[in-house]
């Protein structure tokens, strides 16, 4: 967001889609909006049911979905930028060699196109090559479109579900799916009640077994303070949810804040913040292209082993 819509050197003080005074409120709004969804997440998957909070989960599964497509067209329009001679500043002039001298050494932009290239290009690459490229004109935009919504709510979900062992089972928890006894009601009309006659010494012993019951001082039952193995499975799971929030929360700190650098760092954030970013997409193309990679050598395994294999 930050690339595009806010005004720099990087963009030729450009902001993009709203303008140079909107654009940067715009993504401001939906920053703010992205972390309130985000903790609402939490609220939510701590003892509610995804089927009793409908509406708070169906308007979170909408708006990270449109958060992703509004970077997906902020992503498609650096991309048109970057090969049109727009707002960015990659040498095409000088040919080839300096055009790929000014895209590597991009502090920003040419990143993001090698991260967006690697993936998303490489899924329809790899598409064709395997010939069957129609899941990407069908439901590969459902796809793009949701991969906020796995990590956001998904994930948050199940990290804060840990403790619910229940998970997996496929219906073999529910009362229909486990042996039962099973009582039926006589309908008849003849009902009738059955006396039964005990001695007078069951009678009495019966008796005296009551007094002394009813005489006997109250003692207080013992408190049981071991825990239960779902304490056990809770206490998990709420450490395990701390740790991963704090471990999150302190790096962040020590990425955007900008006076982390009296503690351990001294470069400023904005340093630290392009040189992590740039350290993740330079990650997501680096798997990106040995899953690719992988998938050719299967690829041409398959075909060779085709070719030689005796009918």
């Amino acid at each position: 967001m930050d690339l595009v819509g806010t005004p720099s050197s990087a963009n030729k003080d450009k902001g993009w889609p709203f303008g140079n005074d909107a654009s940067p409120i715009v993504n401001n709004f939906l920053k703010y909006g992205y972390v309130f969804f985000l903790m609402l997440q939490f609220i939510l998957a701590l003892g509610n049911r995804p089927k009793g909070s409908r509406l708070a989960y169906t308007l979170s599964f909408i708006y990270f979905s449109i958060v992703q497509c509004y970077i997906l067209v902020l992503s498609f329009y650096l991309v048109k930028n970057a090969f049109t001679g727009g707002t960015l500043d990659f040498d095409m002039s000088k040919g080839i060699g300096a055009f790929l001298s000014s895209f590597f050494s991009s502090s920003g932009a040419g990143i993001v196109l090698i991260a967006l290239v690697s993936t998303y290009g490489i899924y329809f690459i790899a598409s064709f090559l395997y010939m069957d490229p129609w899941h990407m004109f069908t439901s590969s935009w459902a796809y793009f479109g949701g991969m906020t919504c796995s990590i956001n709510i998904l994930m948050v979900y199940a990290f804060c579900n840990w403790h619910d062992v229940s998970w997996g089972t496929k219906g073999s928890d529910k009362s229909e799916a486990l042996p039962e006894a099973k009582t039926a009601k006589d309908d008849g009309k003849s009902n009738f009640i059955e006396e039964v006659d005990k001695p007078q010494a069951d009678i009495d012993s019966q008796f005296e077994a009551t007094v002394k019951r009813a005489l006997a001082p109250f003692v207080e039952p013992e408190e049981q303070d071991e825990k239960s193995m779902d304490d056990s499975y809770k206490a998990f799971r709420t450490n395990l949810v701390l740790l991963w929030i704090f471990s999150n929360l302190l790096v962040t700190l020590c990425i955007t804040a900008t006076g982390i650098d009296r503690f351990c760092l001294t470069n400023t954030s904005t340093t630290r913040t392009s040189n992590y970013f740039s350290a993740i997409l330079w990650t997501t193309a680096g798997l990106s292209i040995f899953r690719f990679i992988g998938s050719l050598w299967f690829l041409g395994k398959s075909g060779i082993l085709c070719c030689v294999s005796r009918r």
